[in-house]
């Protein structure tokens, strides 16, 4: 058991290896992911960088969703909106896929249930900081994923956004030394959620699922 074990471990990294290869050439010097090794527990732990292409597809993102949620709370179909992840995030180099499963923590499967009401087109949490603060409203459904990809390249890179700025916490974030400064998912952690010990590993965890089509 421990010699196959080993063989699957060999195999994974090769196939992280190999899409590092080809999102490195797609992203300069970005490296797709940070393989990291946890001795005491003896296993393998994958971030991937906060920028980067895809690696699920768009049909396994709306299959995900609505098998956990078939009726999902948005002014949008979930293939539409899903399109709307790959191409904002597309054209400012974020991972859409992972960009999504960090909206599918963020509102419980677009259940909600919080603050944030489905009508307000805010996917991430965006100002709002409890007790029944609502944060930032969005005119559609569009305009709120653009809004959470420019608070995405807020944290990760220091260039500004390819579009108009509609996040309206972009320059709080620049004012500040967090600006450019996270990588990968886990860098996120008590940065986009305080204290958020565990924010980047809960997205990753469900990018897995989307990838393994549970």
């Amino acid at each position: 058991m421990r010699k196959f074990s080993f063989i699957k471990i060999c195999f994974g990294l090769m196939f992280l290896w190999i899409i590092s290869i080809s999102n490195t050439l797609a992203f300069g010097n970005f490296q797709p992911t940070t393989i990291k090794k946890n001795y005491l527990k003896n296993e393998v732990v994958v971030d991937f960088t906060i920028m980067g292409s895809s690696i699920a597809t768009q049909e396994q993102c709306v299959t995900y969703l609505l098998k956990r949620n078939p009726l999902p709370l948005l002014t949008t179909t979930p293939k539409q909106l899903v399109e709307y992840y790959y191409q904002e995030a597309g054209l400012e180099g974020i991972r859409p896929d992972l960009a999504f499963a960090q909206a599918l923590h963020e509102t419980g499967n677009f259940r909600y249930g919080g603050d944030v009401i489905p009508l307000q087109n805010n996917y991430c949490g965006l100002g709002t900081t409890g007790n029944g603060v609502k944060g930032a409203w969005f005119p559609s459904a569009q305009i709120g994923v653009r809004a959470q990809i420019q608070h995405l390249l807020a944290y990760t890179t220091t260039r500004p956004p390819a579009l108009s700025i509609v996040d309206p916490r972009y320059n709080l974030v620049k004012s500040t030394d967090k600006f450019g400064q996270s990588l990968t998912w886990t860098d996120l952690n008590g940065k986009w959620a305080v204290p958020g010990k565990t924010y980047g590993q809960m997205i990753l965890k469900i990018h897995e699922k989307i990838l393994m089509e549970e």
